[in-house]
């Protein structure tokens, strides 16, 4: 199985609804840490508004020390995993996203780990269900139509790149990949980042109507990798 059929089988559209399952919510004008810090991040034990798929042990996924907040350092495995914090957020009112992050080994292909943002409302089609339900039953993400993953590259050169994809063989591209940062020459250093959802969203999906799109989840993925590979990710937080 390629790798882009098995991170499509992982971040894949999903249908299921999760309307008992509590949201981080953003007072307009606000702002959100998606990585609390004022708790202690424990993949065991995360708040209501999270959600994990997939096996995810201790040593998968871990909250250190560094920076002085909550940082997680999160380590590819055998198999795909998710975890995601579940937020209701308008698109235009929190356009931005922030974090820091390390790669600490570099990937000939696309780097298994990476964010994912889930959004709502702003296309014009129905959810589509896809293999998403397959890997994780039940998942309790949100109901979302567009999936937006931020990824390291393989090559510095790359950075800058955004490319909408189909799902699951159909032709309607739902989800877009953007490469932040790649290169092995910036491996094992901190970089910071900040990108515009919005000019994301409208680049890669430029018909739906972007005024009602809303955020409904943040999170880490990673997709199945023969080699263990670790990432560092710290104050992550959407903002205006």
């Amino acid at each position: 199985m390629s790798f882009i059929k098995r991170y499509l089988g992982l971040v894949g559209l999903l249908a299921l609804s999760a309307c008992s399952a509590l949201d981080a919510t953003i007072q307009l004008g606000g702002s959100l840490n998606v990585f609390s810090t004022n708790q202690s991040f424990d993949i065991t034990d995360l708040p209501d508004d999270w959600v994990t798929r997939g096996k995810i042990s201790k040593r998968a996924v871990s909250a250190t020390s560094a920076l002085g907040s909550t940082t997680v350092s999160v380590v590819s495995a055998h198999k795909p995993y998710l975890f995601a914090r579940r937020v209701q957020a308008s698109l235009l009112a929190t356009p931005y996203l922030s974090w820091r992050w390390k790669i600490l080994s570099g990937s000939q292909g696309k780097h298994p780990i990476r964010i994912v943002i889930g959004f709502s409302e702003g296309g014009a089609s129905p959810i589509e269900p896809s293999t998403f339900t397959q890997l994780f039953p039940g998942s309790a993400l949100p109901p979302h139509d567009r999936v937006l993953s931020l990824l390291w590259a393989p090559s510095a050169l790359m950075r800058g790149n955004l490319k909408p994809i189909a799902v699951s063989g159909k032709s309607k591209k739902l989800e877009a990949h953007y490469a932040v940062r790649g290169g092995a020459e910036n491996v094992g250093f901190w970089w910071p980042e900040t990108v515009d959802l919005a000019s994301l969203y409208k680049s890669s999906w430029p018909t739906d109507t972007q005024s009602s799109v809303q955020v409904r989840f943040i999170g880490v993925t990673s997709a199945a990798s023969k080699s263990s590979m670790k990432t560092f990710f710290s104050d992550l937080r959407l903002s205006r």
